[in-house]
């Protein structure tokens, strides 16, 4: 990726940025390496609140005050909370760079957690949690991450329980941000027409109060446990996926599996997409999906049906899981790998999509890595590995959930009938 540049101040905070000429806005951020893994059963969902705090006024800005003065400019001010990072991102005119890196480094460092915000904040959390609750095809992720990584902070959801969100109080906050928000566990990432050189200079003036500490790396392998789980409701559909063990973003077949996903669920001319929808009408829509973490990842396939239905779509994955372990066409894995390559290279299109992934390049592998070289990973791709990594990935361990009026009781012997348990 020509034109990029990753670099450090003198305490610790990583920059890494894409100059793109021809960009007239700005995509930028600062990426915190604390998420969902550094909690516990007592605190989870803090990474959330302690981003959603972030907003809600610093020493010299109210709440209003910070988002007025990024949508004065045009721009858009936004955060996000995953399992392994938190972040705080903008996009603006090129021209509002300075103000954005202003603003941006503000909530960053000096939230104040005024009393009166963080109860009105809980009970905004508390009603997210709710919401997500109330969706299906969302809280059944919250299930199926559980299931796979039972007891385990990475199988913990995101935004917490109302249990754990109720009493988390501002000194915790605190105590928190104390630990993981350090010069070491930060990282800013920038896409646009920007000058590395003069971008570093503006963020250690920003940056020179932030602590300089030694934040205990998360990289912890956490234990793939699989299992079964079934969330029982008066729904029109029943919602499901069937998961196994996956790949970390590290794994030298990380973009095998991303090839294996496609082909078995990942377009219109995929597989299930052809024979679920479009030959038996089993399902508005499937798709299959791989989520990767540092050490550890998943593989599924996601559906909704209705009950009356259920065997026979459970049947007919079944049926494609044990197909793809027998054989692709070179025309497949060719047509797959088009569609890979070409969703690389369109990605650079956008600066807020580029920007997040020189920032996880950055953070994941402490390199840039050119298109060049994910692009010849992609083409030396072979049936054979596909292959090999799906038998692999299906002999894994099931884990299988399920929302709705119907239980995993149909899936698991459709499963288990063609040999996969």
């Amino acid at each position: 990726m020509s034109g990029t540049k990753l670099s450090q101040l003198d305490n610790g905070v990583r920059i890494v940025t894409r100059s793109a000429e021809n960009f007239e806005s700005a995509a930028m951020g600062y990426w915190v390496e604390a998420g969902g893994v550094c909690e516990d059963e007592s605190n989870c969902g803090i990474s959330h609140f302690e981003e959603h705090m972030a907003f809600k006024g610093t020493i010299s800005r109210s709440a209003k005050q910070i988002t007025e003065e990024i949508e004065s400019a045009g721009g858009f001010l936004n955060a996000y909370t995953s399992k392994e990072t938190t972040a705080f991102h903008a996009k603006v005119l090129k021209e509002d760079l300075k103000s954005a890196v202003d603003i941006l480094s503000d909530i960053l460092q000096n939230p104040t957690f005024p009393e009166d915000e963080l109860e009105r904040e809980r009970e905004v959390i508390l009603q997210e949690i709710l919401q997500s609750r109330d969706t299906p095809d969302d809280i059944i992720f919250d299930h199926f991450q559980n299931v796979a990584f039972a007891g385990q902070s990475l199988g913990r959801p995101i935004l917490g329980s109302p249990e754990t969100v109720s009493r988390i109080k501002a000194s915790d906050l605190r105590s928190y941000r104390s630990q993981y928000y350090n010069a070491d566990n930060i990282i800013f990432a920038a896409v646009g027409d920007i000058n590395h050189d003069e971008l570093s200079d503006l963020l250690a003036e920003h940056l020179s109060s932030l602590k300089i500490c030694t934040t205990d790396a998360h990289e912890k392998k956490y234990d793939y446990r699989g299992g079964v789980y079934s969330d029982i409701r008066d729904l029109e559909q029943t919602h499901l996926i069937i998961g196994f063990e996956g790949l970390s973003c590290r794994h030298e077949d990380y973009h095998t599996m991303g090839v294996l996903a496609s082909i078995l669920g990942g377009g219109m001319s995929s597989r299930l997409f052809q024979e679920v929808r479009e030959k038996r009408g089993l399902a508005y829509s499937i798709c299959s999906f791989s989520s990767s973490y540092k050490q550890n990842g998943l593989f599924g396939v996601y559906a909704a049906t209705s009950v009356e239905k259920l065997t026979e779509l459970a049947n007919t994955i079944s049926g494609e899981f044990v197909k793809i372990c027998e054989n692709i066409s070179e025309k497949e894995l060719e047509r797959t790998k088009a569609m890979l390559k070409s969703s690389l290279l369109m990605a650079q299109e956008s600066n807020s999509a580029s920007c997040e992934r020189i920032v996880n390049q950055a953070l994941l592998f402490k390199r840039i890595i050119e298109n060049e070289e994910i692009l010849q990973k992609i083409n030396s791709i072979t049936v054979k590995d596909v292959i090999e990594l799906a038998k692999k990935t299906l002999a894994s361990g099931t884990s299988v959930v399920t929302v709705g009026k119907g239980d995993a009781s149909p899936i698991l012997s459709a499963l288990q009938s063609h040999g996969i348990s």
